[in-house]
């Protein structure tokens, strides 16, 4: 079978900027630009997606799972390499992409239909068709800023299903919606592929790539570093997990930083009830995070920060000094800072910790490791889902209720 997507030696670059101009006069007096890193996302990324197959693409975040996925999409293009697509594709990638706020949803129906090169009478033909599928007929000529974020994610999957495309991209949104929605998605998907279409799923859920996918490679540091059949390569990707939890320095290699480095971070541990580092929790253990820094230069006012980021990207807690009230005066020229919460409510689930030290006003940032750190929550018991626990309790009909026994 013939590639109808190849990627061959692809890279692409960001820029991680420092500081930025606030007004265009202050650009003008400087006569220069933001001060800036420059951030290889992809180096050298070959693969091939053979036309009717299905392909899964994990890896830890920051990895360029979904820059691939947009090379693919046209959204960016490559700094090197050369990418090959053929056919017509649809992409559901981050929410809101392609959407207008201030128009309806019925609006963005034929918005996006355009983007994709459609003409306008084939969309009216498909359009009680997609509002059908996404389930939201009574809100469909409300303008899209009053969705929430579920019914815009179920109106952009709802597009990118039901357009007659021949290649379908797909970017962690199988998860979108109540259980009822979700097997909606996945018939549809499984539908695609009986139809013998090519489609390229991004995703942390690994049962999902195991169940849909023909093949999958694993990219990790901007290359691919396994590939094969998915059982294989998400064994692999759980190894590298339980590997950096057991050796965190490790997962520092892919991770995004950038700051001025007046602060550095030097060191960050999260510890247990013991002190002992620690990167398996159960799901109301204590936690320490010590951060540790250097000074080159002398710095007063520092704020400190913490971040954490659920694997699928969903933004979960922050914290930091400043919004503690906090003043920290000038820092030493080296020392620690500690983070502690008496319980760590999070449900299970495989998160990131990004920490931070920026200046009072948040305008300058002097170091910042972006998901450093990959830890996981277990939770005992029977999981319901969400990303807080509530530690609940039912009352039925007036009385405590208690757990039946096994």
């Amino acid at each position: 079978m013939a590639g109808v997507i190849t990627f061959d030696q692809v890279s692409k670059r960001f820029r991680v900027y420092k500081q930025r101009h606030d007004s265009l006069k202050e650009a003008f007096i400087r006569r220069r630009r933001g001060v800036f890193d420059e951030f290889w996302i992809l180096r050298d990324l070959s693969f091939e997606v053979e036309s009717g197959t299905a392909l899964g693409i994990i890896g830890p975040n920051g990895s360029g799972k979904s820059t691939a996925l947009k090379l693919i999409a046209r959204i960016l293009h490559p700094n090197g390499g050369r990418i090959g697509v053929d056919g017509r594709v649809s992409a559901l990638l981050e929410l809101g992409t392609g959407f207008h706020p201030d128009y309806t949803g019925r609006e963005n129906i034929f918005l996006n239909g355009a983007l994709l090169g459609l003409r306008r009478d084939f969309i009216r033909q498909r359009l009680e068709q997609i509002i059908d599928f996404a389930g939201i007929e009574p809100f469909i000529d409300n303008p899209v800023k009053t969705y929430s974020s579920g019914m815009a994610m179920r109106l952009g999957f709802a597009i990118a299903v039901n357009v007659d495309s021949d290649i379908l991209l797909i970017d962690e949104v199988l998860a979108v919606g109540d259980a009822a929605f979700a097997q909606k998605c996945f018939d549809q998907i499984s539908r695609f592929r009986a139809e013998g279409k090519t489609i390229v799923l991004v995703s942390h859920d690994l049962d999902a790539v195991r169940k849909f996918c023909d093949r999958a490679i694993l990219i990790d540091q901007g290359g691919v570093r396994a590939a094969g059949h998915p059982d294989e390569v998400t064994g692999r990707y759980l190894a590298d997990v339980r590997r950096r939890q057991e050796h965190p320095e490790e997962a520092a290699t892919a991770a995004a930083r950038w700051g001025t480095r007046d602060a550095e971070i030097t060191r960050a541990e999260m510890l247990g009830q013991n002190g002992r580092p620690r990167y398996i929790f159960d799901t109301g253990d204590p936690l320490q995070i010590v951060i540790s820094y250097r000074c080159v230069r002398p710095v007063r006012d520092a704020v400190f920060g913490i971040a954490i980021t659920r694997a699928d990207g969903v933004y979960c807690y922050a914290a930091n000094t400043g919004a503690r009230g906090i003043r920290i005066g000038q820092l030493a020229e080296s020392g620690s800072v500690v983070f502690s919460a008496p319980h760590l409510n999070l449900a299970e689930g495989s998160y990131q910790l990004s920490v931070a030290i920026t200046d009072r006003d948040f305008r300058v940032t002097y170091d910042h490791w972006d998901r450093r750190i990959e830890f996981t929550v277990r939770q005992a018991g029977a999981y319901a889902g969400g990303i807080v626990f509530m530690n609940d309790q039912w009352n039925v009909d007036g009385a405590l209720a208690s757990p039946a026994a096994s």
